[in-house]
């Protein structure tokens, strides 16, 4: 079992309108707060680019539903041309050369 980490603070910069508009969204309660908002946006910034990898978002949802399933072998082909475990690897090396 891994020993759970720490979050360390780290500086996100965005423009004027984009900082205004996630605190109008904050104060109107759609986030309890600006890391909550900030981690939503990010997490949907995953979700897309997770969907662009599969070919669309009914794949991402089909494969999520196989997933949750358990009928999903890593090494088996989606959207006809990779694999699980390819996707992975080209989510870490995106990650690595960003």
């Amino acid at each position: 079992m891994s020993k759970p980490t720490k979050a360390s603070p780290i500086l996100v910069q965005l423009t004027a309108e984009d900082a205004a508009d996630l605190q109008a969204r904050v104060e109107r309660g759609e986030f309890a707060s600006l890391e909550e908002g900030v981690a939503a946006e990010l997490a949907e910034l995953n979700y897309r680019r997770a969907a662009d990898i599969v070919g669309g978002s009914e794949e991402l949802e089909a494969l999520l539903d196989e997933l949750v399933d358990e009928e999903f072998e890593p090494a088996e082909k989606v959207a006809g041309n990779i694999s699980l475990s390819e996707m992975l690897a080209d989510l870490k090396a995106r990650a690595a050369d960003a």
